[in-house]
C-alpha cells in the first residue's frame, strides 16, 4: 500500500527481542522492589498464664521439719486432686509434703465459694517412679529405669555425691536386685534370684535419699514385680490396672500433652459412674518371659 512502512524479518526480530529485554527489567525491578519492602511481622495471640495456687510448682520433703505448704490464694472455697496420693486439706488446701506420695505430679483445682471461674495447678513432689508397662524380657527389655519428678528426660542429681538407693537394704533382704547408684532395678535377676515361676514379689519399701532439695532426707516407695510366661497368664485385673495408670499419671514428658486429654476424660468418667481409681503406687511393673 502507498505510505506503508515495509519491515523485513531482521528489523522484526530485533523490535521483538528489545520487547522482551524491556519485559525482563520490569519483572527484575518489581521482584527487587518487593524484597526491599518492609517485612510482615506477624500479630502473635495473647497468651494468659494462670496464677499458680502455691508459691512454686514442685516441692520436696524436708526430714527435719514439719513440711507443710498453704496456697497464696485466700478466698474460701474447696481444693481436689489427681491423682489420689496428695495430702491436701480440702478446705485450706494445705499440703502436707512429707506424707504425700513422692515422684509423681498431680492437678490441684481450686473451686470458689462465689461461684467463680476454678483455678487448677500442677504441683510435683520430688522423688522417683517406675513406668507402669510390661517389659518383654525376650527382647532385653529388663530394667526399670528411674523416673526423677515425673520426667523421664531428667537426670538423677547427685550421683555419686550423697544420692543412694535401697539405703535400709528392704530391696535387697527380698531379692530385688535395686542399682544403690542409678536405682535401676534388675527384674530379670530379681525372678530369676527369687525363682518365681508365674506370680509376683513380696511388695517392699525402696528407700532413698537424694542430693537435691531435699538436702538428702529420707524418701521412698513400695515396690513389687510381677513375672508371668505368656500374656495369657497375666490376669485381668493387672491389665485393667495397666490401661487406667496410662490415663491417670500426670507427666511432663513429651507425651504429656497427649494423654492430657485422655487424663481429664478418664476422671470424668469415674465421677459419673461414682467411683474412685486405683492408687499411683506401687507402680505396677510386669515382666513377660515371650
Amino acid at each position: 500500500m502507498p505510505g506503508s512502512i515495509k519491515l523485513d524479518n531482521k528489523t522484526m526480530f530485533n523490535r521483538l527481542l528489545l520487547s522482551l529485554l524491556a519485559f525482563t527489567i520490569c519483572v527484575v525491578l518489581s521482584c527487587k522492589k518487593e524484597n526491599n519492602a518492609d517485612p510482615v511481622v506477624p500479630v502473635l495471640p495473647v497468651v494468659t498464664v494462670a496464677p499458680l495456687i502455691y508459691s512454686d510448682s514442685i516441692f520436696y520433703i524436708q526430714e527435719a521439719v514439719n513440711y507443710i505448704v498453704s496456697p497464696s490464694i485466700t478466698s474460701t472455697g474447696t481444693y481436689t486432686c489427681v491423682p489420689s496420693g496428695l495430702k491436701i486439706d480440702g478446705l485450706t488446701g494445705a499440703i502436707d509434703v512429707n506424707k504425700s506420695e513422692t515422684g509423681l505430679k498431680y492437678k490441684v483445682t481450686f473451686v470458689p465459694s462465689d461461684g467463680s471461674q476454678a483455678q487448677n495447678s500442677f504441683v510435683i513432689i520430688s522423688g522417683i517412679n517406675y513406668a507402669d508397662k510390661i517389659y518383654h524380657l525376650s527382647m532385653g527389655d529388663s530394667i526399670a529405669m528411674p523416673i526423677y519428678n515425673a520426667n523421664s528426660r531428667y537426670n538423677l542429681p547427685g550421683s555419686h555425691a550423697g544420692t543412694t538407693f535401697d539405703v535400709t537394704g528392704g530391696c535387697k533382704n527380698a531379692g530385688i536386685e535395686v542399682d544403690p547408684l542409678s536405682a535401676q532395678i534388675n527384674l530379670a535377676k530379681s525372678v530369676r534370684d527369687q525363682r518365681i515361676d508365674t506370680g509376683a514379689t513380696q511388695e517392699v519399701k525402696l528407700a532413698y535419699r537424694i542430693n537435691d532439695n531435699s538436702h538428702q532426707s529420707l524418701n521412698g516407695l513400695n515396690v513389687k514385680i510381677y513375672f508371668y510366661r505368656t500374656a495369657a497368664q497375666i490376669p485381668q485385673y493387672l491389665l485393667d490396672l495397666l490401661a487406667q495408670r496410662k490415663a491417670t499419671i500426670l507427666s511432663d514428658s513429651p507425651i504429656a500433652a497427649n494423654l492430657s486429654h485422655n487424663f481429664s476424660r478418664t476422671f470424668a468418667s469415674f465421677a459419673q459412674n461414682g467411683t474412685q481409681p486405683a492408687r499411683p503406687r506401687p507402680p505396677c511393673i510386669i515382666l513377660l518371659a515371650d
